[in-house]
């Protein structure tokens, strides 16, 4: 740590790298990980080495006071020391710190850790293992900055395998986060994600490793924390084999902080289907088979019909994917249509003179 002041901030790594939450910060800011009690602060050295001072960084205001080298300092929930490069710990000081630990209580503890870990100063220059931020966080933040205003559209998540991944809802998002990328010259290791790739690629590792597994899709209405669902009456895995499946696929994904593994119902989700069909006034057949239901649409749909089926198609397959309840469209040629006329309230229609043809409903 140099002359002047320099920034630590304290608190939950989540928070940090959470979309939009990332704030701007100099480069040359340290970040102490502390999951309760974080309060940012600044140290002020002098030219002369003569006074330094802490600023904690307080909601709404700063506090100040001066630092006593070699006598612990409370900021928040945090315990620190600092101590001059040439000096050593005074004696006293680590006893006293582990009789303060005893006393404190356990939530304290973290903070003591970290402090003791980390944070000494040595020649009021260096500062010891703190997790500097230029490592995900600050990355993070590079990348947040580099989405400009769409970044709401997003969420730059730091992965367990040193890559940063860039979470997008769709695949026109997807799209335009890679082009950033390209074009912003961005020569960190980073990847663009969305929902439906991810499914397409943890379907093609389950086909592989778990073959005879019914399941229906991968959720990533939290991309931390997605949602797999298991079809609950066509599996017969135990609690031990599950929570296994859920540790594989949270290493499939190093973005995951874990993976929830939720039993649904196929009678749901045929019931919901066939729901959806009479909802939009679709004429439809049902044919059950093993493994699955297939609606058929049929009939002579004309476009605004045909629109509205793939719309709610396209909708429930985002909910339930296509592995159990499929759709299929069968279009049937209007052979009336342009040859003959509809009179009364009964729907007849008559063909020729003295011949009347009466539809039956579909």
């Amino acid at each position: 740590m140099l002359t002047g002041r320099t920034l630590f901030v304290v608190g939950h790594s989540d928070a940090l790298t959470a979309s939009g939450q990332l704030p701007d910060i100099p480069a040359d800011s340290f970040f102490i990980p502390l999951d309760h009690g974080g309060v940012n602060f600044e140290i002020q050295v002098d030219t002369d080495a003569a006074e330094i001072i802490l600023h904690e960084l307080k909601e709404g205001k700063a506090e100040s006071r001066p630092v006593q080298l070699n006598t612990p300092i409370q900021v928040g929930e945090l315990l620190i020391l600092i101590r001059p490069e040439s000096e050593p710990w005074a004696p006293e000081q680590p006893k006293s710190l582990e009789a303060s630990a005893k006393k404190i209580e356990p939530r304290f503890k973290n903070g003591i850790v970290a402090a003791l870990a980390g944070l000494f100063i040595l020649g009021l220059g260096t500062v010891g293992t703190l997790w500097i931020l230029n490592s995900p966080q600050r990355q993070a933040a590079e990348l947040d900055s580099l989405l400009g205003q769409e970044k709401e559209r997003f969420q730059v998540l730091p992965g367990r395998d040193k890559m940063l991944y860039v979470a997008a809802q769709n695949e026109r998002d997807t799209l335009w986060a890679r082009q950033v990328l390209a074009r912003g010259d961005y020569d960190k290791n980073a990847r663009v994600i969305n929902e439906n790739e991810e499914n397409k690629r943890i379907s093609t590792w389950l086909d592989t490793y778990y073959p005879q597994l019914a399941y229906y899709r991968l959720h990533f209405d939290e991309p931390r924390k997605p949602v797999f669902w298991l079809s609950r009456q066509r599996n017969n895995m135990s609690k031990k084999e599950i929570e296994v499946l859920s540790q594989k696929l949270r290493t499939l994904m190093p973005y995951a902080d874990s993976v929830n593994i939720t039993l649904m119902d196929d009678v749901t989700a045929a019931g919901q289907a066939e729901a959806g069909l009479k909802q939009q006034a679709l004429p439809y057949s049902r044919r059950n088979h093993k493994g699955g239901v297939t609606f058929v649409i049929q009939g002579a749909l004309d476009d605004v019909e045909i629109l509205r089926a793939r719309q709610f198609v396209d909708s429930y397959y985002r909910t339930w994917g296509g592995r159990y309840v499929q759709f299929a469209i069968e279009l049937k040629d209007d052979w009336l249509k342009g040859r003959s006329f509809q009179y009364g309230a009964e729907g007849y229609i008559k063909m020729s003179p003295g011949h009347w043809y009466f539809p039956s409903p579909l």
